[in-house]
């Protein structure tokens, strides 16, 4: 079953509109949105879905595999209605941006919703290229790698923190990637499995560290810039995000502008607890259990967490599916 997610991504209505929330930090003021956001994204709840499309080298031609078929890979789309009120699927890059081709026009691929749940595979193209990314892992019998693409079978629910698997090791790189998306400052306030949806007061926390990763300044933005980076990290939309961020995430550091239609990051969050991974076990499907020991994290001192491979973020590697923090 194909996996929808409903999703906030609001956009400036205007790029050459000054947004007034200026903040000191280091003796700088930053007076505009910063104009990271979401392209072409409209201002209501634009709904996420991933498909299959088929893969189509440089000269636009379908990719086959030894066998004849067309090679397929999953791909986000965001879905929006057209002039004419018409369903219209528009791919997403991994930065969460509408992809357009060599002419500067949208790439778009076919939609059914009642359909796309019963078809193996789809016969949609797209311009896309063929992703290589991989993670190393080892296990008893030697080194492996797990899919080469970041997809995930249709009808898999994600595991939940109870979920047992086979032992692994990650390689060095991603050992460090894991480490950092678990010492997201004062991570361990909350715990989640993934169909709960994630607690806003921990959300607040990785909406900063998201923006501080991706290299951007203390300062207001456009709200796409953060729901977005919201939803790479933990994988799915933090329902509500908006409305509860000022009421519900106890985070003096970012503040919701509904005037406006802005997020305001005062400053960036120092290091907080540290976890040292123990153990991590493949539990299928791109999924992965995290077994770790947790220091300056409150009265925790274990933490598991499922991780996922990252559909729209390739370069965070992963993103939390569910976190649960242990005394």
């Amino acid at each position: 079953m194909k996996k929808s997610i409903s999703i906030l991504l609001i956009m400036s209505l205007l790029l050459s509109f000054a947004f007034v929330g200026c903040k000191k930090n280091d003796g700088k003021q930053h007076s505009e949105a910063t104009a990271e956001s979401a392209e072409g994204l409209e201002n209501a709840d634009t709904e996420i879905d991933f498909v299959d499309v088929e893969v189509t080298d440089a000269d636009g031609k379908t990719v086959t595999d030894k066998s004849g078929e067309p090679v397929t890979e999953e791909v986000a789309v965001v879905i929006t209605k057209d002039k004419n009120g018409k369903t219209v699927a528009k791919v997403l890059d991994k930065n969460g941006n509408i992809k357009k081709d060599k002419n500067g026009k949208e790439v778009t691929v076919k939609y059914n919703r009642t359909t796309t749940t019963k078809k193996k595979k789809s016969t949609t193209k797209a311009t896309t290229t063929k992703k290589t990314t991989s993670t190393t892992v080892k296990t008893t019998g030697g080194e492996g790698t797990t899919a080469k693409e970041p997809t995930t079978k249709k009808g898999t629910a994600v595991p939940s923190t109870s979920t047992s698997g086979k032992a692994v090791s990650f390689n060095t790189n991603d050992q460090q990637i894991v480490k950092n998306i678990l010492e997201v400052p004062y991570l361990y306030q909350s715990s989640y499995e993934n169909a709960q949806g994630v607690p806003v007061n921990i959300a607040t926390h990785a909406a900063i560290w998201m923006a501080e990763k991706d290299g951007l300044q203390p300062s207001t933005f456009a709200s796409g810039t953060i729901v977005l980076g919201l939803f790479k990290y933990f994988g799915q939309t933090v329902v509500n995000f908006k409305s509860d961020c000022n009421s519900k995430g106890g985070n003096d550091n970012i503040q919701y502008n509904s005037a406006n239609g802005t997020f305001e990051v005062s400053q960036f969050e120092g290091k907080a607890q540290t976890v040292k991974i123990t153990k991590i076990e493949d539990l299928g499907n791109n999924y992965f259990k995290v077994y770790a020991d947790a220091t300056s994290a409150g009265k925790y001192h274990k933490v598991v967490a499922i991780l996922q491979k990252n559909k729209l973020d390739i370069d965070l590697g992963f993103s939390l599916k569910a976190v649960k923090w242990m005394e």
